[in-house]
């Protein structure tokens, strides 16, 4: 989002990831472009944050591998619930493309994002000398 009408809100975004070095590095990328950013290491903690008017997200970025609720069984719980159905949820995973497809097909996921690739290009940007895009 470049620029805002007066009295709008950044989009908002979160994270939910157990790697807390992972959200930090998407987060820090995402707020240099302009998004307001949560982030949450476990489901507990994301459903907290999604059920407040306040910090709900328009996007989550979700994690399949982590411990106790995992990311699918995440993801079926906000789709499955109608107070959540403006929310947009993105599995964000190291698995390989058919497995994150699958996982993204059974629990109603909007998309993924392999994991590599959402690193590959945080680190590449962070390499490269200004002006070189």
């Amino acid at each position: 989002p470049k620029t805002l009408a007066p009295g709008a809100r950044k989009p908002r975004i979160l994270i939910v990831d157990d790697s807390e070095m992972t959200a930090r590095i998407i987060e820090a990328d995402l707020v240099s472009k302009g998004f307001e950013v949560h982030i949450a290491d476990s489901a507990d903690k994301a459903t907290k944050i999604i059920l407040k008017k306040q910090t709900r997200p328009d996007l989550v970025l979700l994690d399949v591998r982590m411990p106790n609720v995992n990311g699918e069984q995440f993801c079926r719980f906000i789709k499955s619930n109608s107070l959540f159905k403006g929310i947009k949820v993105l599995l964000c995973s190291g698995e390989n493309v058919e497995e994150l497809q699958r996982i993204c097909r059974e629990a109603g996921a909007d998309g993924y994002i392999p994991k590599d690739a959402v690193m590959g290009n945080l680190v590449a940007k962070e390499l490269m000398p200004p002006g070189a895009e």
